[in-house]
């Protein structure tokens, strides 16, 4: 136990020393005729208190009349149990000195629990007066517990979710649209994006919805089910529009599939799907720039288009190639000769 307060000792000895070098650096840093006056050190305080003790009228012969002015501007005596102190004539706080500061400032920032800058500046400033506010600062950087800081609670790693191949797990996720909602006409108004990702493969599919109802949701589901086939697995979040009895009846259609629902308040459950929003999101809005477009339903297709035909992290191919085992059919050589070669029909 010795060995660890000694340590800590000379820990914080190291600190306080590191403090003091920043500290002085920066006000060597300034213009000269402004060092003084930055931070109040013992000596200086000490001219302020004969400055502040003399007759008004009366002159000093170690101290110019110019500092004397600056003193009765600043500053001001109150005494606290029968000795004169210094105080700031703004705040009528004591004024501490330079060769205080790390003691004061150390104090302040662990009555508050190691908390960040501003409100560490605003414990002391409550408190005490002439500590510049690079002085907290600096401070911030010599604190150890700050700068090692660890959280009480870890993080519980979460368990990776496996997927066998394509179309064993389906995520499912809504959009919130509603800030700007898409008038294709009176009677036509998308509201929200359905986000449908398979997890082997990342190959996405977006479809726009008038609202999140359960029938609406089941009507685009069905559609990708009946072309792509349904997943194994169907994993949505815990809202109600995907645990309705409408999406129930998709296992009456589809008896093979299973219905996973996610944690509650808990997207990373749903990591996949989650980024994949924010990537579609983020894609969609340069679309609607490119084009100059106000109709987002209308990039849909082409934004998901673009995100299945370009190389995902994960993957490290295209989601295209995973789910039909080629690249686009545009991007075949076989018909890039046929555009180079301007044949126009099969004769």
């Amino acid at each position: 136990m010795a060995s660890t307060s000694e340590t800590s000792t000379d820990s914080s000895n190291d600190s306080e020393k590191l403090f003091f070098d920043d500290v002085d650096k920066h006000v060597n840093s300034l213009n000269e005729k402004y060092r003084e006056k930055t931070v109040i050190k013992k000596d200086t305080y000490e001219k302020i208190l004969i400055a502040l003790l003399l007759e008004k009228g009366k002159s000093s012969q170690t101290l110019s009349a110019k500092f004397i002015f600056w003193c009765r501007n600043n500053f001001l005596l109150s005494k606290i149990a029968g000795i004169d102190v210094v105080c700031c004539a703004k705040s009528k706080k004591p004024m501490y000195l330079y060769e205080s500061f790390y003691t004061v400032i150390s104090e302040s920032h662990q009555n508050i629990s190691h908390v960040g800058r501003q409100k560490m500046l605003a414990e002391i400033s409550s408190q005490y007066s002439w500590i510049p506010k690079f002085v907290g600062e600096i401070f911030l950087k010599h604190c150890f517990a700050c700068q090692v800081r660890k959280p009480v609670k870890q993080q519980v790693v979460p368990k990776p979710i496996i997927s066998l191949g394509v179309m064993t797990r389906l995520q499912i996720d809504l959009i919130d649209m509603r800030t700007r909602p898409d008038v294709v006409s009176n009677d036509i108004v998308y509201q929200w994006i359905l986000n449908c990702v398979d997890h082997f493969s990342k190959f996405s599919w977006a479809y726009p919805l008038q609202n999140k109802s359960a029938s609406e949701v089941v009507k685009r589901l069905r559609e990708l089910f009946y072309v792509f086939g349904p997943p194994r697995l169907l994993h949505s979040d815990n809202g109600r529009e995907f645990v309705a009895d409408v999406i129930q009846d998709l296992k009456v259609l589809f008896p093979g599939m299973d219905f996973v629902r996610g944690r509650p308040r808990h997207p990373q459950s749903q990591g996949c799907v989650e980024r994949a929003n924010g990537v579609l999101t983020d894609a969609l809005g340069k679309w609607l720039t490119t084009t100059k477009s106000l109709n987002w339903s209308e990039g849909l297709a082409p934004v998901v288009y673009g995100i299945n035909t370009r190389v995902a992290s994960a993957t490290k191919c295209t989601p295209h190639e995973l789910m039909f085992g080629q690249k686009p059919g545009c991007d075949q050589e076989f018909w890039k000769i046929v555009q180079e070669s301007n044949i126009v029909d099969e004769e």
